[in-house]
């Protein structure tokens, strides 16, 4: 008993060095680091301490996500035409990079679909999932989508839906996200159609003129799209990423109802087939025109540049949560790069310089690679590969 007594009274140190929970919290990810801050006021400025970065940084760097085991990369090049005639198309070459330093390269030939033109052909978003990717081709009366598994060559492609066909008018099939509904195993498309009236078309008086634009879903499970009823229509920028049964998106142009939300993160839920906005920081809203988003070691993340070449990234933690963006990396000036085009599996940076050469950039070492390749303005992406054996 008197022991028992005497071990009650003894003072307990709950002080933690802060080496210790530096080293603790640099394991953990943005969204709980976050609600960490309730714990310790000190932990509230965890991004702003140098000592913390500088483990966290490291550590996000070196543990690579199982997102990326076994991945390379795919690069999609298109090809100015020798004639350089004005108004001609360029044509895609898919190449697979892979080694450390990606100087093996190996030129893949596209699905069937493609054989007879290779013109403009796009990984939609530059993503693959589960070893699928889905390439379009074209946005108008005559555009091509084509789920394909370069490693099987199996390819599917996607039919008409019945409602891009409208009187008097041309439609426009706005591609934003393909992914993986994992509740009902099946592959999704979701896309935006915008009608305008055909100008050569004689349109009788009494006929409707004003279509609004509309969201449908493609189900490869039933082949067929449907139409889906959304509250809230989003424009997005030319990038997306996928993760985890969310098609993510930047929304920038707040012609319709995003002027509500101002630019943010669009994310589509596969599963729920439901929106979720995340506002971006108020002080992100100026760079909007020069922001990639991308991911980043398993994590959404903003790449911000500007005239001065200097990188700025932030890294989400929770959707829905402004507060959550966390400026984690800033890349100093890099000579003679133009703006980056993707990132690889280790967190390697992909940019284009201002000679159109195309280069890496490895974070850890912070050295800068060629990689052999010139690369047409705006038309050259970076693609996270991962093979799969299995069927569609």
């Amino acid at each position: 008993m008197e022991k028992f007594v005497a071990a009650t009274n003894v003072k307990v140190n709950n002080h933690i060095p802060d080496d210790l929970a530096f080293f603790i919290l640099s394991k953990l990810f943005v969204k709980s680091l976050y609600r960490f801050g309730c714990v310790r006021k000190a932990w509230t400025l965890l991004f702003e301490n140098p000592q913390f970065m500088i483990m966290y940084r490291n550590y996000f760097l070196y543990n690579n996500h199982s997102y990326y085991d076994g991945a390379s990369i795919l690069l999609n090049h298109c090809l100015v035409p020798l004639t350089g005639e004005p108004g001609e198309l360029l044509h895609s070459t898919l190449y697979l990079l892979f080694s450390d330093k990606f100087e093996n390269r190996v030129k893949l030939d596209w699905p069937p679909p493609f054989h007879e033109d290779d013109r403009c052909i796009h990984i939609l978003r530059f993503v693959c999932v589960n070893g699928t990717l889905c390439l379009t081709q074209g946005r108008g009366r005559y555009a091509k989508c084509v789920f394909w598994n370069p490693t099987t060559g199996e390819f599917k492609v996607i039919p008409p839906s019945l409602f891009e066909y409208v009187p008097y008018h041309d439609t426009m099939k706005n591609f934003h996200g393909f992914g993986y509904d994992h509740v009902r195993d099946d592959y999704k498309v979701i896309r935006q159609l915008d009608f305008f009236l055909d100008c050569y078309a004689y349109v009788p008086c009494d006929e409707p003129v004003g279509f609004t634009l509309m969201w449908e879903i493609y189900s490869l499970r039933s082949n067929s799209w449907r139409k889906h009823d959304v509250d809230t229509p989003f424009c997005s920028s030319y990038d997306e990423v996928y993760m985890d049964g969310f098609c993510h998106w930047s929304g920038i142009d707040d012609y319709h109802s995003l002027s509500k939300v101002g630019p943010c993160l669009v994310s589509f839920d596969l599963c729920n087939e439901v929106f979720l906005t995340t506002p971006f920081p108020s002080d992100m809203v100026d760079y909007c025109d020069i922001l990639r988003l991308v991911l980043l070691n398993g994590s959404i993340a903003i790449i911000i540049y500007d005239e001065s070449t200097t990188f700025h990234i932030r890294i989400l933690g929770e959707l829905g949560v402004k507060e959550s963006w966390a400026n984690v990396f800033i890349v100093k000036p890099l000579p003679c790069v133009q703006h980056p085009i993707g990132v690889g599996e280790k967190g390697d940076i992909f940019l284009r310089k201002n000679d159109d050469e195309l280069v890496w950039y490895d974070m850890s070492t912070r050295t800068i690679e060629e990689l052999g390749v010139k690369g047409s303005q705006g038309c050259c992406t970076i693609v996270v590969y991962k093979d799969n054996l299995l069927p569609l």
